[in-house]
């Protein structure tokens, strides 16, 4: 059945609206959240290049280890909501209201607590005063934060992406403002922390409105709802801690072996990392609920949705990962300055192939959770986890004392340990949905990038130039080799489809 074929639930207060196809359904989400992106990625860059260069690469250092580390304690606050919620709402709409105002109850209790042990768990620990800093205010940071993630769980089991996106902008550029404007007056971390948290209560104040908006009716906690959702989100609770905990090790490990500039190097990197995998999250968060869905009520449009989804993945992750490889170095001088950052360009290279797995991982896990076999994906990624823990204490020593920079034996430690995750995601997969076709589709990606990356190589003197060339080659050739057909726009809005189509090819 191709993906086209399924329908989507009615929205509330129009119960005989027609159903749009699956596929349009994930299309309008993930151009939504590109078309966010395009907004908040040179904001949230531009912002984070400012608090860099105006804190320097220590400060800078602290505060991503605050992030890293308590991105662990409030998982617990958040309990596997953004799955489980998602999933639970977009298979039952009407308990939307149940679901909502008992997990906002719950995540209100566990973020007091989190609060209320923070200071104490920093002198413990024996942190500096600006990491002890960083700890307390991004606490309460992603305590605002994790109750406006359920919102968005809500919003996201509605398949109303567009909104979560929205949201998005809103919050990303409120921050910017509240940031600028501390640093124009010569802030210090303690008052950009401060201008984070205030846009984060200003941005959860909107999130509320967007749950408003969808009419739920009476917001009425209940004890068995509570259960349901502790019980059902333990699952996604210990998959979302593995995840997080590979951060926190890295930046623990980088934090006790390598000088502070290290992590502030390995912060600078990793926050453009996040930013070029962003193309496969906005498939993942676009997907999820609509998958979680289509496995109870139409498993053959459930295969074809994850086909679509690792085909598309691929061609972007094989480029993306190219294009790293080459101008990391141009990118992290562009963003960050050479004086100070420079050899996060190389631990961002290193990070290539990272960058290219993690685009297939990313949408392995929606699709192994929606078919209910996320302690199978818990597994491997508790291996890959091990795989950190055991090579970061020797790798960080390494790279730190041959070359200078311990950063880049953390890059070494996360893509060795993507490799297995990718590899045990494949097996994990439900049977059927894998085909001989998602093959060629890598080979020729392959073809594609070397092609692709040659031109850039021989243009590296221009990256303003050689970018955008190396982009329209990849895709020149992947047309070429007919990889490129009217069946990847099954994850596009019609209109897009119509002007897209005429430039696509059919494969044989």
């Amino acid at each position: 059945m191709p993906v086209s074929a399924s329908s989507d639930a009615p929205a509330v207060g129009t119960p005989d609206a027609p159903p749009p196809p699956a596929g349009h359904i994930v299309g309008r989400g993930m151009l939504a959240l590109v078309a966010s992106q395009l907004v908040t990625t040179p904001v949230s860059m531009a912002v984070q290049a400012l608090i860099a260069r105006n804190l320097g690469a220590g400060p800078f250092g602290a505060i991503y280890f605050a992030t890293a580390a308590l991105g662990v304690w409030y998982l617990f606050v958040e309990w596997g909501g953004h799955a489980q919620v998602a999933a639970a709402v977009a298979r039952d709409r009407s308990a939307g209201a149940r679901v909502f105002a008992t997990g906002m109850l719950l995540r209100v209790g566990m973020a007091a607590a989190v609060l209320a042990v923070i200071p104490w768990f920093g002198q413990w620990m024996g942190y500096d005063d600006a990491v002890r800093l960083a700890l307390a205010m991004v606490s309460m940071k992603l305590a605002l934060q994790g109750v406006g993630a359920l919102c968005l769980a809500v919003v996201r089991g509605f398949e109303k992406v567009h909104w979560q996106a929205g949201s998005a902008v809103f919050g990303n550029l409120t921050e910017a403002v509240l940031v600028i404007a501390v640093l124009m007056n010569g802030a210090g971390l303690r008052e950009v922390l401060l201008a984070q948290v205030v846009a984060a209560a200003i941005t959860l104040a909107v999130q509320i409105g967007m749950v408003t908006r969808l009419r739920l009716g009476p917001w009425r906690p209940d004890a068995v709802t509570a259960r349901d959702l502790l019980r059902g989100g333990f699952s996604f609770l210990i998959l979302d801690m593995v995840l997080r905990l590979q951060p926190y090790v890295d930046a623990t490990f980088l934090e006790r072996l390598a000088p502070p500039e290290a992590l502030g190097w390995h912060s600078a990197a990793s926050r453009i990392s996040g930013v070029l995998i962003f193309p496969a999250l906005t498939l993942n968060f676009a997907l999820y609920p609509t998958l979680a869905r289509l496995w109870v009520s139409d498993r053959a449009t459930y295969d074809d949705l994850v086909r679509l989804g690792l085909r598309t993945v691929v061609i972007l992750g094989v480029l993306a990962g190219a294009g790293t490889a080459l101008f990391a170095p141009w990118a992290v001088g562009w963003i960050y300055g050479n004086e100070g950052f420079a050899p996060a360009g190389t631990s961002l290279s290193v990070l290539s192939l990272f960058i290219l797995l993690v685009y297939a991982s990313i949408i392995l896990g929606p699709a192994i959770a929606a078919a209910g076999r996320q302690w199978y994906w818990c597994a491997a990624q508790t291996l890959c986890l091990v795989v950190s823990v055991v090579l970061d204490p020797i790798l960080i020593p390494w790279t730190q004392r041959v070359y200078g920079n311990g950063s880049l034996g953390v890059s070494l430690a996360v893509g060795t340990a993507e490799v297995a995750m990718v590899t045990l995601g494949l097996f994990i997969l439900p049977r059927g949905v894998l085909t001989p076709a998602l093959g060629r589709t890598v080979w020729r990606c392959l073809a594609a990038a070397a092609a692709a990356g040659t031109l850039g190589y021989l243009l590296y003197g221009l990256p303003l130039l050689a970018v955008p060339a190396m982009a329209v080659t990849y895709f020149a050739v992947l047309r070429l080799l007919r990889e490129l057909d009217p069946e990847l726009l099954m994850l596009a809005p019609p209109w897009l489809a119509g002007i897209v189509r005429p430039w696509l090819t059919r494969t044989p």
